[in-house]
């Protein structure tokens, strides 16, 4: 079927985190929402209709989960990144962030390093301060609008007998890296090498854009896949993040053992009615639905490149590889943190994610969702437009 995409659907008044709470969490209840990574596409008609079908039965008790995650699982990550996971590894979670705070309760102690490589997703940084261990931060290399990894650095983090495990975000949230096989692999093989477990959140890896390809983690090495875990799910893929549906991919019985372990040490252990059967008709009847999403996000980047560079030249975007996150680089706007903050939220009305939230690296930066019909993106640089004019 065909997914209109340019539908503009009012999400106000459906307790909407992103829009009914953008005041409390952006600063400006007239700011257009585009801050949390939560599109405003409906989502696919195989998961309506099943959840449809559910409603229609009218009972909601206690669900069973069954094992059909595991095949949907190893079917999807086959079609789309042509790797073959062995059933037995998976483990049903109620999101990638539960999996990293479980893992880090289970597997490091208090004062023990957490690698990760800033800027990044900013709930990596409050996993590591909830649980008091020590963050250590192997920040990306910012070169000609390009990032990348400074294994060098990495190497001699991952040495020091405190480190006990990484987060790497693959693809990279909010940078919008697509890391290369070699990069990977080399991520991969210094933790190893160190006994530093690493945690691999994939969850944007169905995002690929303009021909790009993902590489999972440590797959198809043995060594590698022992030390690693590895983090799916359909949720930004299909726009159903408020169903609490994912997946930690766990090669090592013994890490997998001590994972379960701890998940019902936190009665972590029980989903929704709903998640399950979502996560395994998103990964097994949606396909056609990410097939059309993709050219549309694509769209989106290039007119948000194209405008800015001909409308707003000091707003520089770094070019996505993959995700709808788009990091914009506003070093040229001459601001400081305060400042930008307030053009965009305040005196354009567009509700960015501030860029300190991912680490000092991201001050001059911010980070706008174009997950959104094209009206939309057109609205909120037309706003950014009228006071750019006034000011630079």
């Amino acid at each position: 079927m065909h997914y209109d995409f340019d539908q503009v659907i009012c999400r106000k008044n459906t307790n909407s985190s992103k829009w009914d709470n953008v005041k409390a969490r952006v600063g400006n209840a007239d700011a257009i929402p585009m801050w949390v990574a939560d599109g405003d596409f409906v989502a696919p008609d195989p998961i309506r209709r099943m959840l449809e079908e559910r409603v229609r039965h009218g009972i909601f008790g206690y669900p069973y989960r069954t094992d059909a995650f595991r095949s949907a699982t190893k079917r999807w990550i086959l079609k789309q990144h042509h790797v073959e996971l062995q059933e037995e590894w998976m483990v049903f979670t109620t999101g990638v962030v539960p999996i990293i705070y479980t893992m880090i309760q289970a597997f490091t102690e208090p004062g023990d390093e957490i690698i990760i490589q800033q800027p990044v997703y900013h709930p990596f940084i409050h996993a590591i301060r909830d649980h008091k261990r020590t963050l250590s931060n192997n920040a990306l290399r910012y070169e000609n609008g390009r990032y990348t990894i400074d294994f060098e650095d990495l190497a001699q983090r991952a040495a020091r007998p405190e480190a006990k495990l990484m987060v790497f975000c693959n693809p990279h949230n909010p940078v919008g890296r697509c890391w290369s096989k070699d990069e990977v692999d080399r991520v991969a093989r210094i933790c190893a090498e160190n006994n530093v477990l690493l945690i691999s959140d994939e969850i944007h890896s169905d995002l690929m854009l303009f021909g790009n390809r993902h590489t999972p983690a440590a797959i198809g090495n043995k060594a590698l896949e022992d030390n690693t875990v590895l983090c799916y799910a359909p949720t930004k893929t299909f726009n159903i993040a408020g169903l609490r549906g994912s997946c930690a991919v766990i090669p090592n019985p013994a890490i997998r053992k001590r994972f379960e372990y701890q998940l019902l040490c936190n009665n972590s252990v029980q989903e929704c009615l709903f998640s399950l059967p979502a996560y395994v008709t998103a990964y097994t009847q949606c396909d056609e639905y990410l097939e059309q999403l993709l050219p549309y996000l694509e769209g989106n980047v290039t007119y948000l490149d194209a405008y800015l560079r001909a409308h707003m030249p000091k707003i520089r975007l770094v070019r996505p590889e993959a995700t709808f996150l788009m990091w914009l680089d506003c070093t040229a706007l001459g601001l400081d943190k305060d400042a930008l903050y307030d053009f965009f939220i305040n005196r354009c009305l567009v509700g960015i994610s501030k860029g300190e939230g991912f680490g000092a690296e991201g001050e001059q930066f911010v980070r706008m969702n174009i997950a959104c019909p094209r009206a939309t993106l057109e609205k909120a640089l037309q706003q950014m437009l009228h006071v750019y004019e006034q000011c630079f």
